[in-house]
């Protein structure tokens, strides 16, 4: 007589360590589509959360800034840096506006609402520049920043 490990398996013991692993492998899978469905979801109502919020406080003239432009301003003819120029939301859009001025080397940082809109950025013997900031409100998300290096032409 053989030993029990040596026994070869019958059709109905193959059968179940058959259906046993598919049963496992079956819900895994079922698991992780459910942890991917449920993140989805969440990061969904994160976003529409944030958006709403957003939308309130402009509603309510109480818009924080959340967006951060970042740059370089420089002289279009002789590519030196600009000192000293001002960074301003542009006063024909939707208050609140935010100002900044860029620093002896022209760097800046202007804190700004996220929604999409306008800056304009001047220094004294320079045209003012305009620069298109933001995002449209699909691709918005409540907090970011972006890069904008202008070059100011000389009057």
């Amino acid at each position: 007589m053989l030993p029990e490990e040596f026994r070869p398996a019958t059709f109905e013991e193959e059968e179940t360590a058959d259906l046993r692993r598919a049963f496992v492998r079956q819900a895994i899978r079922l698991t992780l589509a459910f942890a991917l469905l449920v993140t989805f979801v969440f990061l969904a109502l994160s976003w529409s959360g944030a958006a709403v919020r957003f939308g309130a406080s402009r509603v309510g003239d109480r818009g924080a800034p959340t967006w951060s432009i970042t740059g370089t301003v420089r002289n279009a003819v002789t590519h030196e840096p600009v000192p000293w120029a001002r960074i301003d939301d542009d006063p024909a859009g939707q208050p609140p506006f935010f100002h900044a001025d860029a620093d002896q080397v022209g760097n800046y940082e202007l804190l700004t609402l996220s929604e999409s809109h306008r800056i304009i950025v001047s220094a004294p013997g320079y045209r003012p520049y305009t620069v298109r900031v933001g995002r449209v409100w699909f691709l918005w998300m409540p907090r970011g920043g972006e890069r904008q290096d202008v070059a100011l032409s000389p009057e």
